[in-house]
């Protein structure tokens, strides 16, 4: 079967929404292909709110109100992609919503949410209303019911993408949180490894404002960053955080790396003396050798590398250093897959595997106990579109 599908993605850096529209053909290598995309930024006022229903405090009607809200942008992001992809919504198949993480807090023996859940605010009722088109959400659910971390949630299409048989591969991500799925040459979907190295952007862009005095919500190329130098000693104190040695099954978020660890970071460069470009490139140094630590392997591989992180070039310069490649890294997009959506096409890819009834967790990654069918599906019924209440702004 072929057909076409959107994909919906607003990460951990609350910068905006990615929306992807994609041609899905089974059979063919690779069985899909990008055919346009849009990033619809988030406004101040926007982020605010966001950010707010971050703090543990936020109340439930709160949540409420931005799960309607949230529901509206991202219904907004889709009808927009129609019209610049000059097509229909009667051409969609469906939409695959991750929505916006608020709260991930994985199982562990060491917490009272022994189980562990994780919740993304969207509302897909709302999405598929002003759409007209079927959606898939909530991707996370099913693989934490049977013990898993839900996440990462990429690495089903990561192995349909970029598995080899000539070569290893580690597929990195560098978004708010940094992510890698490991590909040994030849592997079997059951020989993956991939988990969450720890913090992206996420907290170079907090180091960036904070630097800055929120005049700069991340610092663009690395230029900063760039300017300053490495303290080894204070690198390597940070390096010291218990989820660098956590083995995997591991996932993270804004509960452990978000604000308050910026701030942490911050105030400890202070305290050596350090200047704002020193504390930023120490910061990137950290970001890098984190993922270094996590991916390296004993034979060189092909890196892949996608995600914001992407167009910083301290960063990448940083982490090429640390690891021992075949070829310079390269971008998702030497693949015809942009890097700065490569995780909204894969929400496509992963709703229409769900229409399709294709388990896409993967247990050796997650830690759950089966394969699972992933997302929940509000249909649209009727297909008609139905325009947002006056109110909703």
């Amino acid at each position: 079967m072929s057909g076409y599908a959107i994909g919906l993605m607003s990460g951990t850096s609350t910068d905006g929404i990615d929306a992807a529209l994609i041609r899905v053909e089974k059979g063919h290598s690779p069985p899909l292909q990008l055919i346009d995309a849009i990033f619809k930024p988030f406004s101040r006022e926007q982020r605010a709110d966001i950010f707010r229903a971050f703090d543990p405090r936020c109340s439930a009607l709160e949540w409420a109100f931005l799960h309607q809200r949230l529901g509206e942008w991202f219904a907004e992001s889709v009808m927009d992609l129609l019209q610049h992809a000059g097509m229909s919504a009667g051409n969609i198949r469906v939409i695959g919503s991750h929505g916006q993480t608020v709260a991930h807090y994985p199982p562990s023996p060491d917490s009272q949410h022994s189980q562990g859940f994780s919740i993304q605010l969207g509302d897909p009722a709302i999405i598929a209303a002003r759409t007209g088109i079927d959606v898939v959400h909530h991707f996370r659910a099913q693989d934490m019911a049977w013990g898993g971390q839900g996440a990462p949630l990429v690495p089903y299409f990561d192995y349909v993408i970029w598995r080899s048989g000539h070569e290893s591969r580690a597929i990195l991500n560098i978004g708010g949180i940094a992510n890698v799925t490991l590909l040994p040459k030849d592997c079997t979907l059951d020989q993956v490894t991939a988990f969450d190295t720890g913090p992206g952007n996420m907290v170079l862009d907090a180091l960036t404002e904070i630097a800055t005095h929120h005049q700069l919500r991340y610092d663009p190329d690395g230029r900063l960053a760039r300017e300053g130098r490495v303290d080894q000693e204070l690198l390597q104190m940070w390096l010291s955080h218990p989820y660098f040695r956590q083995r995997p099954p591991k996932s993270t978020g804004r509960e452990i790396f978000g604000e308050a660890y910026a701030q942490k970071l911050w105030n400890d460069g202070l305290e050596r003396g350090l200047g704002p470009q020193d504390i930023l490139r120490t910061a990137t140094a950290l970001v890098a050798q984190s993922i270094a630590l996590a991916i390296e392997w004993e034979t060189p591989y092909a890196l892949v590398v996608s995600g914001g992180g992407i167009h910083n070039t301290t960063l990448m310069h940083e982490i090429g250093q640390r690891l021992s490649l075949l070829r310079p890294p390269e971008s998702t997009d030497a693949y015809g897959f942009s890097g700065d959506m490569k995780e909204a096409v894969a929400f496509a890819y992963l709703a229409w595997e769900f229409c399709d009834g294709i388990p896409t967790n993967i247990p050796a990654v997650t830690g759950a106990l089966r394969h699972v069918v992933q997302g929940s599906w509000t249909p649209a019924r009727t297909g008609a579109r139905i325009e947002p209440a006056p109110w909703v702004s």
